[in-house]
Parts: C-alpha cells; structure tokens; sequence
C-alpha cells in the first residue's frame, strides 16, 4: 500500500506540472521553490526526527550536489519540455523506458551482463516506446511536434537513468534520506542556472505558482519519497520497485480524470509493452530477493 501511495505521489508531479503550464506560470520558478523546499523540509526532518547530521562531508556533499545541478536538473528539464509538446499520458509512459538504460549502463560500467530477460525486456520497451509515439506517423512525415516532445522525454529517460546509476554509487555512504536532500538542494541551482534558456517554462508567477510548488514538495516529493522508503523497508527494494511501475497507471487515470485527456488503442498498448518491459527487468531481481 505504502509503494502504491509513493507511485500515485509521483504521478501527480506530471499532473500538477500540465496544470501550471496550463495556466501560464511559470513553471521554472515553481520547480526552484520545489526543490527548495523539499531539500529544507527534509533537512529539518533529519535533524530532528533521526538525529543524523545532514552534512556528509565535503566529498559526498559537492558530489551529490553535482548529481543535482547536472543531472536531475537536466532530466527535468527535458522531461518538462517534452510535457509542453506531448499529453501528461504520454509523458509518462515513455518517461517508463529509463530500466532499459539502467540495464544498459549497468552493463558497460558495472559489468553486469543483462540477461535474456532483460534483452527481451529492452526490446518490448522500445516497441512500446514507438506504438506510444504512433507508428503511422512515423513513415507519412506528420509527427510534427509530437516527435519532438517524445524525444526530449526518452533522452530525458536515459539521463535519468545515468542519473540513478551514479547516486547508487554515492548514496549508500549518506543515506537516502541525506542524498535526497542534497539532490533536492542541487535541483534547485540547477535550475536557477539554466531557468533562462528555457523560455517554453517561463510565465507569470504569483501566489498560484507558490501553491503548485508546495504541492509538489509536498504531495510530489516528500510524501512518495517517505512513503517508498518505508513501503521498502516492509517489502523489500525489489518488490517495492515493481509496485511503483503502477505510477503511469496512475498519471494516466489522473490524466483522465482531471485534464480530460484520452489514450488510443495504439497508445494503450504501446504503454502496457513498457510497463511489461520493466516488470520482465524486475522479476528476475524478486527471485533473487525472495531466494
């Protein structure tokens, strides 16, 4: 139940985020303030509830505060660009590729050679990648922006992924809770950065833009964030991570219900190739787990 909520939690990011754009805010802004505060909220929470310290040292702090600025920061931002050219559905589902270029980099640097499974996996997911994009569009020239937007959204895909194979790295000397927050922190300059030179996300800002950012803090982040860490702690990482792919479920119901917005058949089905890709990468890792 805790790893559903953390899932649903998520998905609402994209909802939220579809909603601003909608109404003209500025939507750099509002993902500053995000970050911002999700990085005070849990600093404050880590010093007082665990009593840990919320400075890991020198090292790990510029490193991980680099994973922020370089790293996050950038998917972000192509997430959110691809978000103004394609539906919050969409946006998702092909955001769901990222396990392929996980396995991909786990390969080259790790040495970790996938498995069939995990060949058949890469395979089903860019399958499903296409059908989501629309195969017919594809071969009578009229993607137009729509390829753009999916583009922009799977490159982001991969940064996040190599995002996720460096923290690995560095977490564990931290914490989670410590490396999310530092993460948060370089977000956050990262987008004070480059805010400039992306002027699809600029707009008007208002007392409107500081409510969108604190439901993403709060409702965004920090609640799905706790509630997969604890949902982890009673089931384990690897079951946990196979009920959070039911987060594009979740933006597609949201999407549904809240922005009016359809799938087609085709788009269906290439959604479910992607959400069979990562539940194929992640059952051989159950095994292991539950062995």
């Amino acid at each position: 139940m805790l790893c559903a909520i953390s899932a649903a939690g998520f998905a609402s990011l994209t909802i939220l985020s579809k909603s601003a754009m909608a109404m003209g805010l500025s939507l750099v802004k509002i993902l500053i303030i995000r970050f911002a505060l999700a990085a005070i909220l849990l600093w404050i929470y880590i010093a007082a509830r665990r009593g840990r310290a919320v400075f890991p040292g020198w090292k790990i702090t510029l490193t991980l505060l680099a994973l922020g600025t370089f790293g996050y920061a950038l998917q972000s931002s192509l997430f959110f660009t691809g978000l103004q050219r394609i539906s919050a559905s969409l946006t998702s589902l092909i955001l769901y590729a990222y396990p392929v270029f996980v396995a991909l980099l786990d390969w080259i640097f790790n040495r970790k050679v996938p498995t069939w499974r995990s060949w058949i996996a890469m395979v089903v997911a860019f399958a499903g990648v296409l059908l989501t994009v629309g195969p017919e569009e594809l071969f009578s020239g009229e993607i137009g922006n729509d390829i753009v937007g999916a583009g922009a959204v799977l490159l982001g895909s991969a940064f996040y992924a190599a995002y996720l194979v460096a923290v690995a790295r560095v977490s564990p000397r931290a914490g989670t809770l410590v490396s999310t927050a530092w993460v948060c922190a370089g977000a956050c300059i990262g987008f004070m950065l480059v805010g400039d030179f992306l002027p699809a996300l600029q707009g008007s800002f208002n007392m409107q833009s500081v409510g969108f950012a604190t439901a993403m803090a709060v409702i965004g982040t920090i609640i799905p964030l706790g509630a997969i860490i604890a949902g982890m702690e009673r089931v384990g990482p690897l079951v946990g991570s196979l009920i959070a792919t039911l987060e594009p479920v979740f933006t597609v119901l949201l999407a549904m219900l809240l922005l009016g917005e359809r799938l087609n058949l085709l788009q269906a089905a290439g959604g479910g190739l992607v959400l069979l890709a990562v539940i194929l990468l992640n059952l051989p890792m159950r095994k292991s787990y539950s062995n």
